[in-house]
């Protein structure tokens, strides 16, 4: 279906966004493609600025104990869903419940796990007590998971953000809605936004160029040359809190032994990959990222490839999804594997949806392709995925040692110590790449790489 070009309505924003979500319930989504949405649908305690910094959302102020356990927030008054009822803490508190409950099958649920209880006080005051001092949970109070829902209304049809769910044709668009009960309604520009799913960053940049989309989730890599010299000033690059990884199946042979998993990562050559890519990547000799301000990262003593010779009959399925940097990634990976090591490596592609089914399903894969954003930027971030019970551990790896150097905080040790087991194999760390209208003012960049529509005006 044709999409209305942006000049013929102002009112309109379209924005690029990859894929089509995989939920839009909060308690439940788990990719940028959702959180793109909800950031405009949704509000929590607190929210994020323009520049990723937090900012008050529904609660207009809060207070914290000496002893960091707890949490005292006062919630604005005129805080409204989108049928115009009130935001109250119990609405808060059971979300919070909802998201916990293991019946909900939450895949971020372990963000709100240093709660320990909530009390409501009053419908505008939430009182929060966590298990532990959490230097980060202001972070994650900002995050999807921890909006409130409306009872009965998981998808978004009620909305307590500065827009409400107005229509969403699987593949083809999400339409957004001003909602005009939202507290700050008349600071929000764009009465419509139309997020539009388009898996080929190929094809995604014609639509851009043709005037149709506003903002892109990415710009295609054969491109970046051409795109530096001719719309330099609608270019938008930038250092990102994310990593992209390959997770090793550590539950059965051959990859349960750490050896041949540092043979694998040693024989990638990443600054080979990263300029095979040309996007202005990184190469990752570390899994989490630079830019965590007061934290210095842990990285390999080494940073080349050194191929060496095993069991030449060995063979591993390596599981991706369907997308050109994805394919394209995956075909350089098995190429130095093959090359290197005389591996015979089996690619497996699958669509976006049934890609993130197949985690569980470990007789489909010996290798997944995967990728983690910073929610916040703090090193739990990344480094709480490899706790032993952390529901997005796909490698299965578990640590003593590990378990409790991060519960103690010491989170360069931690991640030194991951890193020389090799549950995983990092590649690079993102850069956020968009192509941003001249006429879109308020665009601005962050390592959050978040945009939340509210900010933006033409």
């Amino acid at each position: 279906m044709a999409c209305v070009a942006r000049n013929d309505d102002p009112s309109v924003l379209h924005r690029g966004n990859g894929v089509d979500p995989g939920s839009l319930d909060p308690a439940l989504a788990q990719d940028e493609h959702a959180f793109n949405v909800l950031a405009d649908l949704y509000e929590g305690l607190l929210t994020h600025g323009a520049d990723g910094s937090l900012q008050p959302g529904v609660a207009e102020r809060w207070s914290i104990s000496d002893d960091g356990l707890t949490y005292t927030f006062y919630l604005r008054k005129d805080a409204r869903w989108s049928n115009g009822e009130p935001v109250t803490a119990t609405q808060f508190a059971r979300s919070f419940a909802r998201v916990v409950d293991p019946e909900t099958a939450a895949p971020l649920s372990f963000l709100l796990a240093p709660i320990a209880a909530t009390e409501v006080r009053d419908s505008h005051t939430l009182i929060i007590t966590l298990n532990a001092p959490t230097p980060y949970f202001e972070s994650v109070l900002s995050m999807a998971v921890a909006s409130p829902v409306y009872p009965g209304a998981e998808a978004g049809i009620i909305s307590n953000g500065p827009y409400q769910l107005d229509e969403w044709r699987p593949n083809e668009l999400i339409r957004l809605r001003r909602n005009e009960a939202y507290h700050s309604a008349g600071d929000v520009a764009f009465e419509t936004v139309v997020f539009h799913p388009i898996a080929d960053p190929s094809a995604e940049y014609l639509r851009y160029a043709a005037g149709e989309l506003d903002i892109t989730a990415t710009i295609p890599p054969s491109r970046l040359e051409q795109l530096r010299a001719e719309r330099a000033s609608e270019l938008r690059i930038a250092p990102r809190l994310a990593v992209y990884y390959l997770a090793l199946d550590l539950t059965a042979a051959p990859l349960d032994d750490p050896a041949l998993r540092e043979v694998l990562s040693r024989a990638i050559d990443r600054e080979q990959l990263v300029k095979v890519l040309g996007r202005g990547e990184q190469p990752a000799y570390g899994f989490v990222p630079d830019g965590i301000a007061g934290y210095e990262p842990a990285r390999y003593a080494w940073d080349d490839s050194v191929p060496q010779v095993i069991d030449t009959s060995l063979s591993l399925t390596l599981l991706y999804d369907a997308g050109d940097v994805h394919e394209t990634v995956a075909l350089a990976v098995a190429s130095m594997w093959e090359d290197a090591l005389g591996i015979d490596v089996v690619l497996e592609k699958r669509e976006w949806k049934y890609f993130l089914d197949s985690r569980d399903l470990r007789e489909d894969w010996d290798v997944m392709r995967f990728a983690w954003t910073g929610d916040y930027a703090h090193p739990s971030t990344f480094l709480d995925l490899f706790l032993a019970d952390g529901p997005m551990n796909l490698p299965v790896w578990s640590n003593a040692e590990f378990d409790r150097l991060v519960g103690q905080g010491d989170y360069r040790h931690a991640e030194a110590l991951m890193l020389a087991d090799y549950p995983v194999i990092p590649l690079y760390f993102y850069v956020s790449k968009h192509l941003v209208s001249p006429s879109i003012k308020g665009y601005a960049d962050n390592p959050l790489d978040l945009h939340p529509s509210r900010y933006l005006s033409r």
